[in-house]
């Protein structure tokens, strides 16, 4: 079945059909009950399958989204936010940065105020009014999404592909609405999208309906998915088992396992931007983003688990998506109680640059998830994760976050010293430094920050862009992250397709994962040799000096899949793999454990120290 779309004549029409009446101020048309087929065939994978639904009663909907001025009239302090965003900022406009909370909220008090009950539109209701009667979706409220009184699941659980286990309530309420791939100022009828309910935001407004409330229940889906299923409770023993003293490399191996051809809810075009940790089970846990377009609407995270004792990765499932927006980036950090933090971006539509900041938890090694919260609301530049957060001495955490769309831009911090409960974005209003050697700002050289802290306290990072004397560029901040100091590093600078780890090593040491177009590298041999690709390098004194570099490769020549910007590529004993978002966690047992864009490294100290194999 395609879109509904209908002529100017048509639809004229049709809008003689409707019923104009009012309930106390509120205008409605009314809408005869009947029967249509819900979802599309040539949509997104959640609108299908295609099926029939019965509307019982008849639909009295708004005719246009609530207004400023309606709105406000149940919450005044609303006005501030007229035109943020450059948005439409007149008394008749559509009322914008509203949340569901807010939504609801106001459908409560209208229906305390005219005496007769209203509420959000069900999907189905909107789908059906905008089939039947798409003049009443048209004009400018067609420019937004709407929000909807369901939870957002999909029509068949089974098109997820993880099992059909329906546990609780997802995070995303659905919106509908937007001239998202729809002509003209038509929405799309069987486009689903979704948000979070506490999220406000330029795009999303509201219709009412006059109703009796719908039971919350009907509504409350989750699918139980491969990585959080029959998922072990039991501590694991992480005692070594074998001599760390012996230098260890395994087979490098694929992590991310999506059937060709995936076209949602995972996507086998592009995956990257990964993340990991480790579970007190003995699991690793592993997520990244999966996506047609990096830009793209239906850009989603997935995740898949490497069991303790399993040699291969679980095939990938559906980790965490808001329908329909871009979900731009994720993170994780583990705290000493064995907590696990998910970090993610929340994106208002395509791209990366107007994200909110989410946060999620577990306590049970990954096998369920706290709802999202969001910890930074306004969607804008800064609320990107990057996979290097940090737990310093005091308990503070920070959170590195990207500060530009393109290559280079620098960093900045978001910071919590509650654990997790509040968090403060750290120069958030400052102006953008000038990186070179010497200066000082308020942020961090280059995007994609790897950080540390020095034993003194002080904080390092490593980014990617604003190179200095074309090295990579270093930034060393002495006060809690509230000014850095800029420098070169003694590294060739990374670009595009490349981000680095910066770890400090269980046994001391700090650890720099990167790239290089070509450096110098000791042989076994007594000699040296130019190798290129991924490299680690050691540094025993706190970052003065970097005595050790090795060639991430163990001399033998295969052929592996990157993924994502790095596709196939040859390692041998002088090449490495060429690119990819580097992620890493060091376990317990002392094992180095290194995601690309699509492969796993394990390596160990001992192994790092050892000379590469001559070419």
């Amino acid at each position: 079945m395609s879109k509904t779309i209908l002529t100017a004549a048509v639809m004229s029409v049709l809008w003689n059909f409707n019923t104009f009446v009012r309930a106390g101020d509120t205008e409605l048309v009314e809408v005869p009950a009947g029967t249509f087929d819900m979802g599309s065939t040539d949509g997104d994978w959640d609108e299908t399958p295609v099926h029939q639904v019965q509307i019982d009663q008849p639909i009295r909907i708004a005719p246009h989204l609530v207004t400023n001025a309606q709105y406000e009239r149940f919450d005044p302090a609303h006005k501030a936010m007229r035109g943020l965003e450059e948005t439409p900022a007149g008394d008749d406009d559509p009322v914008l940065f509203v949340s569901w909370l807010d939504a609801t909220a106001y459908c409560n008090w209208l229906s305390a105020q005219e005496g007769v009950p209203y509420r959000l539109p069900t999907e189905a209701e909107w789908e059906y009014v905008c089939r039947t009667r798409p003049q009443v979706m048209a004009g400018d409220g067609a420019k937004f999404e709407q929000w909807c009184q369901d939870w957002y699941g999909p029509y068949d659980l089974s098109e997820l592909g993880g099992g059909t286990d329906i546990e609780a309530a997802g995070d995303s309420r659905v919106a509908r609405g937007g001239p998202f791939r729809a002509e003209g100022d038509q929405p799309s009828a069987s486009n689903r999208l979704g948000n979070l309910p506490g999220d406000r935001n330029r795009l999303v407004g509201f219709r009412v309906v006059q109703a009796e409330p719908v039971r919350e229940t009907d509504f409350q889906v989750l699918v139980r998915m491969r990585w959080a299923k029959d998922v072990s409770q039991q501590h694991h023993d992480w005692t070594p088992a074998v001599d760390l003293a012996q230098p260890i490399f395994a087979e490098p191996r694929p992590y991310v396992l999506i059937q060709p051809n995936s076209n949602g809810p995972l996507f086998s075009k592009h995956n990257h931007d990964p993340a990991i940790t480790w579970c007190d089970n003995g699991d690793l846990l592993a997520i990244w983003y999966s996506t047609n377009a990096e830009r793209g609407r239906e850009l989603t995270v997935v995740a898949s688990r490497l069991r303790a004792g399993a040699n291969e990765w679980e095939p990938a499932d559906l980790f965490w998506d808001v329908p329909d927006r871009n979900d731009h980036a994720p993170a994780l950090l583990r705290n000493d109680r064995g907590l696990l933090m998910h970090f993610n971006g929340l994106g208002v539509d395509t791209g990366w640059a107007e994200l909110a900041l989410i946060l999620r938890t577990s306590a049970d090694n990954g096998a369920t998830w706290s709802p999202a919260r969001i910890i930074h609301p306004q969607h804008t530049l800064g609320n990107m994760p990057i996979p290097s957060p940090i737990i310093a001495d005091d308990g503070t955490i920070y959170l590195t976050c990207d500060m530009a769309e393109g290559g280079k831009g620098g960093t900045i911090l978001h910071t919590s010293r509650d654990e997790g409960v509040t968090w403060t974005k750290i120069n958030d209003g400052a102006d953008k430094p000038v990186f070179e050697a010497g200066g000082r700002g308020a942020w961090i050289a280059g995007i994609h920050a790897g950080l540390v802290q020095l034993r003194d306290g002080r904080l390092m990072a490593l980014g990617r862009g604003d190179n200095i004397d074309d090295h990579m560029p270093m930034s060393i901040s002495d006060d809690g992250a509230q000014t850095w100091t800029y420098s070169a590093s003694p590294f060739p600078p990374i670009a595009g397709g490349q981000r680095l780890v910066l770890k400090r090593l269980n046994e001391g040491p700090l650890l720099l994962i990167s790239f290089t177009p070509g450096s110098t590298f000791k042989d076994d041999a007594g000699g040296q040799f130019e190798g290129q690709g991924m490299f680690a390098a050691l540094s025993f004194d706190e970052g003065e000096t970097w005595p050790v570099w090795k060639l991430l490769t163990d001399g033998q020549s295969r052929e592996l899949d990157g993924q994502a910007w790095t596709d196939t590529f040859t390692m041998d004993a002088a090449h490495a793999e060429p690119k990819g978002y580097l992620a890493a966690v060091q376990t317990p047992d002392g094992m180095i454990q290194l995601i690309s864009s699509g492969i796993h490294y394990q390596f160990n100290l001992a192994w790092l120290k050892t000379p590469n194999v001559a070419p």
